[in-house]
């Protein structure tokens, strides 16, 4: 579903003067988003998924004050999904540290290939990211995806390759970094960042179950190797952001530092491993282990720094995870959240998570159909 905040406010029902959004200006207001119609009114304000207010720059600078002190140049120009913020406010004012966590996704669609050959010569080419195969040209089937073609051929399987097509970080990727980065900056309290190459890998591990174990072994040494080289080149942006930033208490999470995932998956148990929380998650048994990741991963703060108040510095469609993470964590944690919206790439048609390889736009810092533009 494509739609603007201009066309939400008036598909629920009112008009633009009639709500909190009448000065906002017309770049936010016709920013093309692709979330879906999960909007209700909370006052003279849209609210996303029952946990995050719509707000332009300046109402989401007004909620959280050390939002202004983002210096990104088109930060005016997209709308904010912001929630929980006054709770973190009031923790400031009693003087308590705030702490953030946010970072992208590892790598989005025509990234990373998989190819899978049956012994009877039978092959089948795969997105990793969405698990979908590939018919003609670009376009991917709706039907049996990786993981279920794999478990399903199990033993007919000869062979499992990868191609890795991804040449640095999307304009989109690197708004993800910066923004976790400068808010932490401005509110001087920790900051993590994690890498999801150890929940990529879990997919995997997975779709491979009943893989015979030398070619699941040979298809792992070869994805491992690809998730570093990608990792990599995060791991020299987040360098890059660090000695910018300066970040005192900074810590980033990723599939080689052992310790750090031990750290991680043993302090998030008692909210995480609970019959309650494992219940709600996800039908689909291949997802599982990767969600446990990515609903704990805002509390991360909490479990490496001891931080009681939390600031999710993310994309929008991390309004899930950030949602159930809170309600798992309410006991210990007082959490809020500043969304950004997926921006179109210069094709007009794809967000760059779903763009074709020609639209990735590799190292451009700005750019896209929509803002931002760069530093």
């Amino acid at each position: 579903m494509e739609y603007t905040i201009h066309e939400m406010i008036e598909r629920k029902g009112r008009a633009l003067e009639d709500t909190d959004y009448a000065r906002s200006n017309r770049d936010m207001l016709d920013f093309r988003l692709f979330s879906g119609d999960f909007y209700e009114w909370n006052g003279g304000k849209l609210r996303f998924k029952q946990c995050a207010d719509v707000m332009d720059f300046g109402q989401a600078a007004e909620a959280f004050p050390p939002l202004a002190g983002v210096g990104y140049k088109s930060r005016e120009k997209f709308p904010y999904f912001v929630g929980g913020v006054d709770l973190l406010k009031e923790a400031m004012e009693r003087g308590e540290a705030v702490a953030v966590e946010g970072g992208p996704c590892l790598f989005g669609e025509y990234e990373v290939t998989v190819t899978v050959r049956l012994k009877d010569g039978e092959t089948r080419l795969f997105d990793y990211a969405n698990g979908k195969a590939y018919l003609d040209g670009a376009e991917f089937e709706e039907a049996l995806g990786l993981a279920d073609y794999l478990r399903l051929n199990g033993e007919r399987v000869e062979e499992i390759s990868f191609r890795q097509d991804k040449q640095g970080l999307t304009p989109q990727e690197y708004l993800n970094l910066r923004y976790p980065f400068e808010i932490a900056a401005a509110l001087g309290g920790p900051l993590v960042v994690p890498i999801p190459d150890m929940s990529y890998r879990k997919y995997l591990l997975y779709a491979l179950d009943s893989v015979p174990e030398d070619i699941r072994e040979r298809a792992l040494e070869e994805f491992d190797a690809i998730l570093n080289q990608i990792a990599d080149i995060y791991l020299d942006v987040i360098a890059e952001l660090q000695a910018r930033f300066q970040i005192g208490r900074f810590a980033c999470v990723h599939r080689r530092d052992p310790e750090a995932l031990k750290i991680w998956y043993e302090k998030r148990a008692p909210y995480i491993e609970r019959g309650k929380t494992l219940h709600h998650l996800t039908r689909l048994p291949e997802k599982l282990e990767p969600i446990k990741d990515y609903i704990s991963m805002p509390a991360l703060p909490l479990y490496f720094f001891g931080a009681g108040n939390v600031l999710e510095a993310n994309i929008v469609i991390e309004a899930d995870s950030y949602r159930k993470c809170r309600k798992a964590h309410k006991s210990v944690l007082q959490m809020g959240c500043i969304l950004i919206p997926e921006l179109l790439c210069g094709d007009g048609a794809h967000v760059y998570y779903e763009a074709p390889l020609q639209w990735k736009e590799y190292g451009n810092r700005g750019g896209g159909k929509n803002p931002p533009k760069g530093d």
